[in-house]
């Protein structure tokens, strides 16, 4: 399979949804906060910073390569990274001391190397999956293995280009991945044991660095997320699929799950592939357009809707934009911080640009309003992809092989 040259991985996990079900969300930590959508629930923090930046709290080294966040419970933070080629979890607790380090499997080592995914945490139990397709369940007080496979093997799966990349989903007893095997593309697998619940065969689709979101439609909950050729919503329960709307883009990647908004779907990938919004139409597989933005094309930075705007980085133009998610219309562009990746916490967002530049600003229809800014402290920084975290009144800052942590209030 073909991809494009330059595409690195994600997430998003990338972090971008809106909510409607806490069912299956109580109590778990995972990519893109509590609700999986970049936003953090934390208030009072400062709304502006020294010109050296926040305190540094803490600097962690040698957690090995890796572009993915940490996740953080009450008992400390949980992190991936690779050490020669080895994929390991570390868990430190509250004191900042090393807990345990577990090995997982074989990571990527071919371009853009290191862990890719965020481990998702509910209660005692840790969730991970290498870009190698090792999947894993380990004790999260202990690192011991309660079960693993991997699933590109087990599901006949093929090795993407750039690694496989998802951030795993819980729903009830069950979580999800994307081997793309034939008659096995999207499996639930039994959270406590590993084994296989349902299998959806989707026509040969695989996983393009997308990892699924839960949305609440029509008062049922769905499975939201992006394959190689298509966008899908699923149903939990059984794996039958309600919405199959075929993608186009000739890269296969479409790391941002869409949006979910009122019977729409906001829908964002990069290449100059742009936006579209979609109109879910019952009884049709396919969506129906209502309109398309062909320079708002975000890859990875993620998507968060505020006041009606939807915020992100472009990938064609590399400048920060924000739409109207009703009419699609370009409401700002911005150059004032390179390309990178954003969260939202009590009505600011965190920015982390792919060069090590860390800003605070405040959004508006109007655009991004930068009022304090600061540079990591390494030399050097290129693609310094992982998304920020807030917890605790502490933002959490990764690149590579470090993880910086700041206090904002």
């Amino acid at each position: 399979m073909k991809l494009n040259k330059f595409f690195l991985i994600f997430f998003y996990v990338t972090g971008v949804f809106l909510f409607t079900s806490q069912k299956a969300y109580s109590q778990i930590s995972q990519f893109g906060g509590p609700n999986r959508n970049g936003v953090y629930p934390e208030t009072g923090l400062m709304d502006s910073w020294p010109v050296e930046g926040p305190k540094l709290v803490k600097t962690f080294t040698g957690i090995g390569e890796g572009y993915g966040s940490p996740a953080i419970t009450q008992n400390g933070i949980y992190i991936a990274g690779m050490i020669d080629s080895v994929g390991y979890v570390f868990h430190f607790d509250n004191n900042y001391q090393l807990k345990w380090k577990t090995e997982i499997g074989k990571e990527f080592t071919f371009k853009y190397v290191g862990a890719r995914g965020t481990p998702t945490i509910e209660g005692n139990r840790l969730y991970y999956v290498a870009s190698m397709g090792d999947a894993v369940c380990l004790n999260a007080a202990t690192g011991e293995k309660i079960w693993q496979i991997n699933i590109l093997k087990k599901f006949n799966g093929d090795y993407i280009k750039w690694g496989y990349t998802e951030s795993p989903l819980i729903y009830g007893e069950k979580i999800f991945f994307t081997p793309g095997g034939k008659g096995s593309n999207f499996v639930a697998l039994n959270k406590l044991n590993g084994e296989l619940i349902w299998a959806s065969d989707i026509d040969s689709m695989f996983n393009s660095y997308c990892s699924p979101v839960i949305v609440n439609h029509n008062k049922k909950d769905l499975i939201l997320l992006n394959t190689s050729y298509s966008i899908l919503m699923i149903d939990p329960d059984d794996g039958k699929v309600i919405v199959k709307h075929p993608l186009t883009e000739s890269s296969l990647n479409h790391a941002l799950p869409p949006i979910y908004t009122d019977g729409k779907l906001f829908y964002s990938s990069g290449y100059g592939e742009g936006t579209t919004l979609f109109q879910i139409v019952e009884g049709k597989q396919e969506l129906d357009t209502i309109y398309t933005n062909k320079e708002f094309d975000c890859k990875l930075s993620g998507l968060i809707v505020y006041d009606g705007t939807v915020f992100g980085v472009t990938d064609k133009r590399k400048i920060w934009a924000g739409v109207d998610i009703k009419t699609g219309e370009t409401k700002f562009t911005s150059r004032d911080l390179k390309p990178g990746s954003l969260i939202l916490a009590d009505n600011k967002f965190y920015l982390f640009s792919d060069v090590g530049e860390v800003a605070l600003a405040i959004p508006s229809k109007s655009g991004l309003n930068i009022v304090s800014k600061f540079i990591i402290p390494a030399e050097n920084v290129k693609m310094a992809f992982a998304h920020p975290v807030i917890h605790n009144d502490i933002l959490y800052i990764r690149h590579n092989n470090n993880l910086w942590l700041y206090k904002i209030k």
